[in-house]
């Protein structure tokens, strides 16, 4: 199912199959932030794309720098809310 504009991630950051996506919530006092992690793989037999919710020692360590990186944006979205 197509994604609405509403609900596209107002920024994604992306490390091979790994993807940290931010998404906003916008209420009547404030805007709020979340995020979403996905781990995306090729299936050797289906040769499907496939999503999971499990990470190897490798993938934490990336995940680790994505988060980063999407807290850092929404610290940048939140001052730019406040302006």
């Amino acid at each position: 199912m197509p994604k609405s504009p509403a609900n596209r991630p107002v920024a994604t950051f992306k490390q091979g199959g790994l993807e940290v996506s931010v998404g906003k919530n916008q209420t009547k006092s404030s805007d709020l932030y979340n995020t979403t992690i996905r781990n995306n793989y090729k299936d050797d037999k289906s040769g499907e794309w496939k999503e999971t919710t499990s990470f190897s020692p490798t993938d934490l360590a990336v995940l680790s720098q994505l988060a980063s990186r999407a807290f850092q944006e929404i610290v940048v979205l939140k001052q730019q809310g406040r302006s």
